[in-house]
């Protein structure tokens, strides 16, 4: 829930959980994410599952990306904001850096007046994102189902990670009803964890996840982005790739299984038979 800090209070209801593209659509396409906060803040604060989870990911976005690249604080010296120059130039140097000198410039558009707005008027990203999860929206019990298997990998007694494990299974099941492609992508990392596979094993799993998505909705503007930096930190990708070149490079001679598989995994969540022991 929000601090009190946060800009009212969010109620606990679930209007929003049925409808994943609407707002979802209105945050890809945004060049602006304070418009985009001030169109889906008040859903948010009356129990709007999707609103809360993009307004929550819009901030999340700013905090990390835009204090990433504008953000400079050196030692006994107050933070300063980086020119727009100075930012760009930092995707040449940065190495790994998914990100274009327009994309840069993007990054500037869309966050630079929330960031440098004080107190934060839109409220704090985890909070919202917690609140979504609350709410039953599907992305964000995928992106809890990932903290557990996380949580579950770091905790030293037996019983509270195998009890984060059942809770990761739990999401994991409750997050597919949606069907949607998203939530598949963001999946695939959990539940190439929950398998406790070989290395090799769970890889194939997380790529037939990133390939059911695909399967499913191969120009989502999330597979897009997945692909941006996929291709950035262990390319090098062709501009003209298309995710299925993607998984072929990646997974050679598998592709054909990989394929397979992915279908089947499809099949199962259309059918609503999938459950605990497909992962």
């Amino acid at each position: 829930m929000p601090r009190k800090d946060s800009p009212g209070k969010i109620d606990s209801g679930s209007t929003g959980q049925n409808v994943l593209t609407d707002v979802s659509a209105q945050f890809w396409a945004s060049n602006d994410y304070w418009e985009f906060a001030e169109r889906v803040q008040e859903a948010a604060k009356h129990g709007d599952g999707a609103s809360q989870y993009y307004l929550g990911l819009a901030l999340n976005t700013c905090d990390f990306l835009y204090g990433y690249y504008f953000r400079e604080q050196r030692s006994g010296t107050r933070p300063r904001i980086r020119t727009l120059d100075e930012a760009q130039q930092l995707t040449a140097t940065r190495q790994g850096s998914a990100y274009t000198p327009d994309d840069v410039r993007d990054i500037q558009s869309r966050c630079q007046r929330i960031m440098n707005t004080t107190p934060p008027p839109f409220g704090i990203a985890s909070e919202w994102m917690a609140a979504a999860a609350d709410s039953g929206y599907p992305l964000a019990l995928a992106n809890k189902a990932m903290s557990k298997v996380l949580q579950a990998h770091n905790d030293p007694a037996p019983e509270k990670a195998s009890a984060a494990r059942s809770e990761a299974r739990a999401l994991v099941v409750e997050a597919l009803q949606s069907r949607d492609a998203e939530v598949i992508l963001t999946l695939a990392s959990p539940v190439a964890f929950l398998a406790g596979d070989e290395p090799g094993n769970a890889l194939k799993r997380h790529w037939t996840w990133v390939m059911a998505a695909t399967l499913r909705e191969p120009n989502d503007a999330s597979l897009a982005e997945w692909k941006k930096q996929h291709c950035a930190v262990a390319g090098p990708c062709h501009p003209d790739d298309t995710m299925l070149d993607v998984i072929h490079r990646v997974m050679g001679n598998d592709f054909a299984e990989i394929e397979r598989g992915a279908r089947e995994l499809n099949e199962k969540i259309d059918a609503g038979t999938i459950d605990e022991s497909d992962f």
